[in-house]
Order: C-alpha cells, then sequence, then structure tokens
C-alpha cells in the first residue's frame, strides 16, 4: 500500500467524520430547540396527544391523500428527466420511482432531504440497471424546477403583499408570475446555471458538490425540448399548490381563525427556510419559522408553538400511515428476473 493510497484514505474518513460531525451538531440544534419550545409553551406530551386525537380521521385521510399526490408528482418528474439523461435512456417503472422518493421522504425525516433522497432513488434504481451516477444526477436535476417554483412564488407572494391584493387578485398574480417564469425558463435556467457554478466555490463541501451536480445537469438541460421544461415545472407548480393546501389547510383546522390568505402568502419562505440541506427535516427550524409567523398572524405566542409542533405531528402521522404502501409498489427481485 502506498503513502498516496493512505493519504487519500485518511482524507476520506477525514470528510466522513466531518459530515457525521455537521449531521449530528444540527440534529442536536434541532431537537434543543424543539425541547425549548415544550419548555416556553408548558405544553406536555400528553396535551400535545391530546390535539392530535381532536383531528378528525377524515381530514387525516385527506392529509394522507395529498402526500400521496406531491409524491406522485415528483416522481413523474423524475421519470421525465430519466428519460433525458441521456436521451432516450431507460426510465424506471413509475412504482419504483414512487418507491425511491417515498424512501427518500422517510428518510428526510430525519436526514437533509435533498441529500438523501437521490441515494434511495439510487438504490431503488440500480436493480434496472441504471447507474448510480445517472440516478443521482437526476434526482438532483428534478428539484431544480421546484427551485424556479419556490422563488418565482416568492416574487409574486411580495408583489401581493407590497400592493395589499385580496385573494382572487392574488391568484392571478401568482398565475401571471408563473406563466412569465415559464416563457424565461432558458435564460432563468442559464442564470439557476451561473449561481450555482458560483455557489459552489463558497459553500461547505458537502453541499458544494451538490451545487456542482446541478451545474452540470443545466449544462446538459440546454439541448432539452421545451415541452419537457413545461412538464417538469407544471407539475413543480402542482406540487406546490398541494404542499400549501396540506401546510395551510392543517393550520386552518388546528386554528379555525388563521387567515388563510396571509398565511398562503409566507409559505414561500417557510418552505424556503425548511429547505435548507443542512437541516434534517427542517427539525426545530420549522417550528420557530411556522411560530414566528402565527404570531405575525395575532396568535399568543404559546398558542403559537401549540400549533407549530401539533402541525409537525400530525403532517408526519399522515404521512407514516400512507408510506408504507407506497414503498411496496417497488418491482420486487422475482418480477426482474
Amino acid at each position: 500500500m502506498t503513502s498516496e493510497t493512505i493519504s487519500a484514505g485518511d482524507g476520506r474518513s477525514v470528510a466522513s467524520g466531518r459530515k457525521l460531525f455537521l449531521y449530528l451538531f444540527w440534529t442536536g440544534v434541532g431537537l434543543a430547540i424543539v425541547v425549548a419550545l415544550f419548555v416556553f409553551s408548558g405544553l406536555s406530551v400528553a396535551d400535545l396527544g391530546a390535539i392530535v386525537v381532536a383531528i378528525p380521521l377524515w381530514f387525516y385521510a385527506v392529509m394522507a391523500c395529498l402526500q400521496v399526490a406531491i409524491l406522485m408528482m415528483a416522481s413523474v418528474k423524475w421519470q421525465i428527466v430519466l428519460g433525458q439523461f441521456p436521451v432516450g435512456g431507460k426510465v424506471l417503472p413509475l412504482g419504483d420511482a414512487l418507491a425511491g422518493t417515498t424512501l427518500g421522504a422517510l428518510a428526510g425525516h430525519v436526514l437533509p432531504i435533498q441529500v438523501v433522497t437521490p441515494m434511495t432513488r439510487a438504490w431503488v434504481a440500480r436493480p434496472h440497471q441504471i447507474s448510480t451516477a445517472r440516478a443521482v444526477g437526476t434526482s438532483v436535476f428534478e428539484q431544480v424546477p421546484e427551485v424556479v417554483v419556490l422563488l418565482s412564488m416568492g416574487l409574486a407572494s411580495t408583489l401581493v403583499l407590497v400592493a395589499q391584493l385580496g385573494p382572487v387578485a392574488s391568484g392571478i398574480a401568482s398565475l401571471a408570475v408563473g406563466l412569465i417564469i415559464i416563457s424565461l425558463i432558458a435564460p432563468i435556467f442559464r442564470l439557476l446555471c451561473h449561481f450555482s457554478n458560483w455557489a459552489s466555490g463558497h459553500l461547505p463541501e458537502m453541499v458544494a458538490n451538490v451545487t456542482a451536480i446541478i451545474v452540470r445537469a443545466l449544462d446538459q438541460a440546454a439541448s432539452f425540448p421545451k415541452r419537457v421544461f413545461f412538464q417538469l415545472l407544471g407539475f413543480s407548480f402542482l406540487r406546490y399548490i398541494s404542499m400549501v393546501v396540506l401546510n395551510v389547510g392543517a393550520i386552518s383546522v388546528l386554528v379555525p381563525d388563521a387567515d388563510v390568505h396571509s398565511l398562503a402568502l409566507v409559505y414561500p419562505l417557510v418552505l424556503l427556510i425548511i429547505s435548507l440541506p443542512f437541516i434534517p427535516g427542517g427539525l426545530g427550524v420549522l417550528e420557530v419559522t411556522w411560530t414566528g409567523v402565527l404570531v405575525g398572524q395575532g396568535l399568543g405566542a404559546v398558542e403559537a408553538v401549540e400549533v407549530a409542533l401539533s402541525l409537525r405531528v400530525i403532517t408526519t402521522i399522515s404521512f407514516l400511515v400512507i408510506s408504507p404502501i407506497l414503498i411496496l409498489f417497488r418491482t420486487s427481485a422475482a418480477e426482474l428476473k
């Protein structure tokens, strides 16, 4: 064994140790925030359980159906991208794409979902002769339209808040911004490519590696037919709307007097914060963000904390109920023979 081999092995060990430390650090921070919120609100586990039990079963069923739709659309998007890298490449069956996406979302409750989902998808795709590099690269690229939609809806929300538009005008403004974004998709992707290239040199190693993959994918995406961009953005917009309905709808059940319109307008901020790739499952940060939003809507601080913690629990329950069923759609080893 050469000294170069030993040095490379030591370097990988140090990098792995650093990643583990960062994961444990942010997990600890998230848990500490959750504990602090419990202490601040005086809410006990029994109190939280009583709130969760009071939610009608039909609402859990609706939430589960919304989560299925969100996962299904992400899976279809991944299938579309797989068909373009390389053009005409082998596409994974929808059941397997759904299973890989669901596993990623499941692991995303305790790990950064942007990092773990490409891994679970690659594991599911491997028996179908889809390389790990292609599975991971297409998974990362599939999330790029989500960023475009999030930024465009954030822009629309800002315009609506500044202009103080009503619910109907807000919907029209959001639709208009969305159509403008779609019509300008080519220069937007080039701009994202330049930004990702710049960011890869100014971010931590793990995040920089992800952005480097995005840069390569964006370069290749220049040859995509426009219909592919439209399909990806269309599904991303539908996923965004479904997530708004899921979260804002849950809050409206927990707080019947909540201003649904205002909550929908600030949702891009919430989604942006919990999408940061170094926060495992958005633990703690999600609760603090929603608490701040709800306090801004006029709720007392204690009640806002209770709602934020309850929101985490009921959305997780509805996901855990449906996720084992979705994973079963994966092609069995016997079927692959």
